[in-house]
């Protein structure tokens, strides 16, 4: 009885969550399925001249029913300072207040980092042979603990932030496609007299997802390899920050300006016994770059159901 369960519950996780559309570096438009939790653990890595910084994240994602599901985040980091040292604003001989070069302040600290709180709701599903369009809005909070002092802002632990936006995917035989537009809205970090004033941000991505492995399916058994080709891109306002009440002349840092970019960002995946999935990817600046990270981004994300 128990092995008939799991396979009637492993043929639902594949008619809902189609293997071409886990997209490692975006979301589908899909839902996990009705009280099926999914953890998933990713990880970030990129090298700088005298440290390796990494990041963190463990997701929880609940499905409400067959339209909703809801997912929590917690993320740890070497990205961030735990406050902003005392001589992140100085002063010059004529009492112009600036700030100091973030370039020069890198001894980060490994700590906790932001709770991210979030949902998506699929709203259209049209269904055809060996194809399906599906559309979905998403929602997130989070509450970052630790100070980001770059212009550019994330929903992925550096910014106290609200965010949303719409998810569009298509499935067409072994070949997805996908495409996310969003916007973040930041709130200001604040530490004694000082504020630092973040701008609105603007995110978006294509992604292609392509079934390459098994040539036909003969049992839920089989491992899955699919390859991705996903493009990430942002555009952000400048940064601004106040001490006292007063604005606070920034240097000359392009971290600290408005900004777009586009990345590339090649990604393989294996799911193994239709459950344990394992993503392997990199991200590459193609139109401009990020001034958040160093490049090339390194990413392993690893992700497991639970029928509940």
């Amino acid at each position: 009885m128990k092995s008939i369960l799991i396979s009637v519950l492993t043929v639902f996780i594949i008619s809902n969550l189609n293997a071409q559309e886990l997209y490692p570096n975006s979301e589908p438009a899909s839902i996990n399925p009705k009280n099926t939790l999914g953890i998933r653990l990713m990880n970030e890595a990129y090298f700088t001249s005298n440290v390796t910084r990494t990041w963190h994240g463990a997701m929880f994602m609940y499905g409400v029913n067959s339209k909703f599901m809801l997912s929590a985040m917690f993320t740890t980091s070497n990205h961030h300072y735990k406050s902003l040292p005392a001589n992140f604003i100085q002063s010059d001989s004529n009492n112009v207040e600036f700030v100091q070069n973030n370039q020069t302040l890198q001894k980060y600290n490994y700590a906790f980092e932001a709770i991210n709180l979030g949902f998506r709701y699929r709203f259209l599903n049209k269904d055809g042979d060996h194809k399906h369009f599906r559309m979905a809005l998403y929602g997130n909070g989070v509450y970052a603990f630790q100070p980001h002092d770059e212009a550019e802002t994330t929903l992925m632990g550096d910014n106290k932030a609200i965010g949303g936006g719409i998810i569009s995917t298509a499935l067409i035989n072994k070949l997805a496609i996908s495409f996310t537009g969003g916007i973040i809205k930041p709130f200001a970090y604040t530490q004694n007299q000082m504020a630092i004033n973040y701008g609105n941000a603007y995110n978006y991505s294509l992604s292609f997802g392509y079934l390459v492995y098994p040539f036909k399916y003969k049992n839920f058994n089989q491992t899955n390899i699919n390859l991705y080709v996903e493009f990430l891109g942002k555009s952000y306002d400048a940064m601004s920050i106040t001490n006292n009440r007063k604005d606070v002349v920034l240097q000359n840092n392009k971290a600290y300006d408005n900004g777009n970019y586009i990345e590339f960002r090649p990604a393989i995946q294996f799911i193994v016994k239709s459950n344990l999935r394992i993503d392997c990817s990199t991200a590459l600046p193609l139109v401009n770059k990020s001034y958040i990270r160093n490049y090339p981004l390194y990413m392993l994300n690893l992700q497991y159901y639970i029928f509940l």
